[in-house]
């Protein structure tokens, strides 16, 4: 695996984990739903059961759930590393990612509103959706517009 894909690879697996750890599992399920939730919490416990073989790494890793915000660029430089040397397990984070489809989450807090849509799409292929609207007087609002799903 090249330079570039290893760097966009880790930087997908740390960008699913990092919240996971940093809400917790309880807050993050709420955030993104049970499907992603399940995702997520399945490519943690891949990455920690592989990580767990190497000291370093798995120290690192323990240390990242305590404090995932200062041990999150050692962590990437340790993830890095493994997936240059370990092809398989390159592929095996890949699939879970691969398998976790796009998140789409919008926040609308508004007084008053006219008009207004969370999410308009021509096909959603996979992945978690989520809308939530709190508008005080609210005219004509649509939370999700899909016309095709799958």
């Amino acid at each position: 695996m090249d330079p570039a894909t290893i760097a966009t690879l880790t930087g997908s697996v740390l960008s699913v984990i990092t919240p996971y750890v940093v809400k917790g599992a309880d807050e993050f399920a709420k955030l993104v739903g049970e499907a992603a939730f399940a995702k997520a919490k399945g490519l943690f416990a891949a990455l920690k059961h592989k990580l767990s073989a190497d000291p370093e790494a798995a120290d690192t890793m323990a240390r990242f759930e305590e404090k995932p915000q200062r041990y999150q660029p050692v962590l990437q430089d340790i993830l890095s590393e493994k997936l240059a040397k370990d092809p398989e397990f390159a592929a095996e984070l890949e699939q879970h990612i691969k398998g976790m489809g796009p998140v789409l989450e919008v926040v609308q807090r508004m007084k008053e509103a006219e008009g207004v849509v969370g999410i308009e799409a021509g096909r959603v292929a996979s992945g978690t959706a989520r809308v939530t609207q709190e508008i005080d007087v609210a005219k004509q609002v649509t939370g999700m517009k899909i016309d095709s799903i799958g």
